[in-house]
């Protein structure tokens, strides 16, 4: 059974201004979007974690 996400508006202009970041034109390649995703989400952790005074020593 595949799970799908709903992603908020908020998430997906995020990971859209990651892929312009990185030079990316339109949608995408199904790669580009993945790293976008993980990049995007791993800086929302970060921001919040920074937010909260927890430090971020690499992955969990």
């Amino acid at each position: 059974m595949a799970g799908v996400v709903i992603k908020s508006e908020e998430r997906r202009q995020h990971e859209a201004e990651v892929l312009r970041s990185f030079g990316v034109q339109g949608k995408g390649t199904a790669a580009q979007r993945e790293a976008a995703e993980v990049i995007a989400a791993r800086s929302n952790e970060i921001a919040r974690n920074q937010n909260g005074g927890k430090k971020y020593y690499g992955y969990y």
